[in-house]
């Protein structure tokens, strides 16, 4: 069964065996995406877009070593409208990873070109349904307890995907991606399983640097996020959990400005699930969930709008791509999601999400609507997903389909620069073929 939880595994290499020797794998994948209705302001109200990503891992283990390189080439067509191309859908030729690990009993040391999927994915994960993907390059130290537990600790510098302007990126022009401490990510993450009652505790504290340099103006955020999560896993016949918060301190520019004053950071984010999987054919999980994540009010004297760092968003937010309606900042969302395998290699998930904004005041997601004045209210409106999917050949051809809706509820509707063309109206269509 795929299930939304089980998509969060890394396309690539999920399954490599830990024998010594040379192992080669990868994906291809196929995806065509069309909107209408577009919830952004100043875009047309149509797009589409047919996006490819081919990713090919070789992983090389002797001993105590492990050498690994992934190359992902992830282009877009169709892709000249305005709105339909960023660096979130094309990066042309791209070598993501390129690491060298060596183990000596509980303690395993990474340096080079690296992911980083850290606990729920929330704040560091490497991007599954988005085309391009997260890396980071530096040091990656893991310990690996008696107990099964783990820390974590590393110091990075994210990559900034290149090219970046719109002339290159509708060509799937190929320019390496760009390092420098300009961008420094940090931290450590530690997670304790089987606390209590199958339950599994996760704690993290996470630095980021930013300052201007080779990556232009912008807007020097100095961010400390510290957060912790109780988890149990999903089994047939019981409930499972899945709880989350994180607090966020520091600084940020008031713009990009070099001489803009700076504000403190007071923003935070939760995530509350409670999921229930009956012990029946088709393994059914329906679970109710809570997400609340901080909005700025640009009357107070400090920024309070949560940045969710380089974490995933797909499989509680609904795809992102080019809808991408929802995401973990300025939001206040309860939902309800179905999952269920009703045949051998098919899957099937429903998701429906009533949406408000927390501040009025700051704009919807990422690049919506915003009312500076909040007389427009903190309704968005509901989004509703659903999503097919087949495996053709177990392992090694899936096919995938999917529908969302937002409609429009007061905020997208009266905002002062919302687009008004009604309800944003979404489906994507895709082939993996992994090898």
């Amino acid at each position: 069964m795929m299930t939304a939880v089980a998509g969060l595994a890394s396309p690539v290499c999920a399954q490599a065996p830990a024998e010594d020797g040379l192992t080669i794998s990868g994906t291809v994948r196929v995806r065509y995406e069309m909107l209408e209705g577009q919830y952004r302001p100043a875009l047309p109200p149509r797009d589409d877009a047919l996006t490819t990503q081919t990713a090919i891992a070789l992983d090389y283990r002797s001993g105590h070593w492990h050498l690994s390189a992934e190359l992902i080439d992830a282009r877009g067509y169709w892709i000249d409208a305005p709105g339909a191309v960023s660096t979130s859908e094309v990066d042309a030729m791209e070598l993501s990873r390129a690491s060298i690990t060596y183990r000596d009993g509980p303690v395993e040391i990474t340096a080079g070109r690296l992911h980083l999927n850290l606990g729920s994915r929330r704040l560091a994960a490497r991007n599954a349904f988005r085309n391009t993907t997260n890396s980071f390059t530096g040091l990656r130290l893991d310990w690996h307890g008696r107990s099964g537990d783990t820390l974590t600790a590393f110091y990075t510098l994210p990559h900034t995907r290149l090219p970046s302007d719109r002339a290159a990126l509708i060509d799937n022009r190929v320019r390496w991606d760009r390092e420098s401490f300009d961008l420094a990510f940090w931290g450590a993450h530690y997670t304790r399983p089987d606390l209590f009652g199958g339950i599994t505790l996760q704690a993290n504290i996470f630095r980021l640097n930013e300052r201007d340099g080779d990556n232009g103006p912008n807007r020097n955020r100095q961010l400390l996020t510290a957060g912790a999560r109780l988890h149990r896993a999903p089994q047939a016949g019981s409930w499972d959990i899945d709880m989350e918060g994180a607090v966020q301190t520091g600084s940020i520019r008031q713009s990009i400005a070099p001489g803009a004053p700076r504000q403190d950071v007071r923003a935070f984010f939760a995530h509350a699930e409670l999921g229930f999987s009956p012990d029946l054919p088709g393994h059914p999980r329906i679970s109710a969930l809570f997400d609340i994540a901080s909005g700025d009010d640009p009357r107070s004297a400090s920024f309070t709008r949560f940045d969710t760092l380089f974490g995933a968003r797909r499989w509680e937010f609904g795809p992102s791509g080019i809808f991408g309606a929802l995401a973990r900042t300025n939001i206040l969302a309860p939902g309800l999601r179905l999952e269920t395998a009703p045949a051998p290699r098919w899957d099937v998930m429903a998701l429906w999400r009533p949406t408000w904004v927390h501040s009025r005041r700051d704009r919807f997601s990422n690049t919506g609507p915003a009312d500076p004045t909040g007389t427009s209210g903190r309704f968005a409106g509901h989004m509703i997903e659903v999503r097919l999917g087949h495996w053709l050949v177990e392992n090694r051809l899936r096919l995938e389909a999917g529908t969302a809706v937002l409609t429009s509820g007061a905020l997208l509707e009266t905002a002062p620069n919302a687009p008004r063309f009604g309800d944003t109206r979404y489906a994507y269509g895709q082939m993996t073929v992994s090898f």
